[in-house]
């Protein structure tokens, strides 16, 4: 279903992969490309607002990552964010250094994972013209 995902970041990947096999071929890129834009914008948001410890944005950002990541199976993703997003609450600099690595590490790779255009085999659901081909 995706890309070789070395360090585990969609577990069994059975929920981004129901979401996009009940989509369809055409939709499942369009839903991966919003998914890659919106996973894109917010890494380029957090990244700086971690190294400068500013909360508000964390939080706001951690907010959008709770939802992805929650939604599409990203559950180690998902936790990193609920621990940030807490330190950014508790406003505790330390922690969010802490925490903000692995997060920008898993977040990076799963950028790239969904950049990789994984998608689920349609092969029974073909059209027409697919079969021809």
């Amino acid at each position: 279903m995706t890309a070789a995902d070395p360090l585990g970041i969609f577990g069994d990947s059975s929920a981004l992969h129901d979401i996009l096999d009940m989509a369809g071929p055409d939709t499942a890129l369009r839903i991966l490309h919003q998914i890659h834009i919106d996973l894109s914008a917010t890494a380029a948001l957090i990244a700086p607002a971690i190294a400068q410890a500013d909360c508000a944005t964390i939080r706001a950002q951690t907010h959008v990552l709770i939802s992805l990541a929650g939604t599409i199976g990203a559950t180690r993703l998902h936790a990193q964010a609920v621990d940030l997003n807490a330190a950014a609450h508790a406003e505790d600099e330390a922690a969010i250094a802490t925490l903000g690595g692995p997060l920008i590490t898993d977040l990076t790779a799963l950028i790239a994972l969904i950049a990789a255009r994984p998608l689920p085999d349609h092969s029974p659901d073909q059209t027409s013209d697919e079969a021809a081909a």
